[in-house]
């Protein structure tokens, strides 16, 4: 259908079926509640509305960034290191990602290994 084919009674219809609640998925509730733990300062309970996400969905990006984000807040650095490793393997321009993982890496105490990372974070910054 074109644009000029719409008409206004169809626009009426949609913008008051927009006005109505919306579901969202669970697995969306489930991120934007661990991403609310992880504001509050609790990753272990983020990782809890993680587990199913981890176990059903392992490679979606928001997934992984988040879990690996809790792993590293509750300092369980080699699982943060497995994921950050991963996310920037899948993607090198993923500036966050290097980021946790030059942390991680120098928290581990891997200095040398992290200022790679963090140095090229600080490049790009400039």
């Amino acid at each position: 259908m074109r644009h000029d084919q719409i008409t206004d009674d169809q626009i009426a219809a949609f913008i008051d079926s927009a006005s109505r609640e919306r579901q969202v998925p669970e697995e969306t509730q489930r991120l934007r509640d661990a991403e609310e733990m992880l504001a509050k300062r609790d990753p272990l309970a983020a990782l809890k509305f993680l587990e199913p996400l981890l176990r059903d969905h392992p490679e979606h990006p928001d997934v992984m960034l988040t879990a690996a984000r809790a792993y590293f807040k509750s300092a369980q650095l080699n699982r943060a290191l497995a994921l950050s490793e991963k996310m920037v393997d899948s993607n090198p321009a993923d500036f966050y990602a290097r980021m946790l993982l030059g942390r991680t890496l120098q928290r581990l105490g891997r200095r040398d290994e992290a200022k790679g990372h963090l140095n090229m974070i600080e490049q790009l910054g400039e």
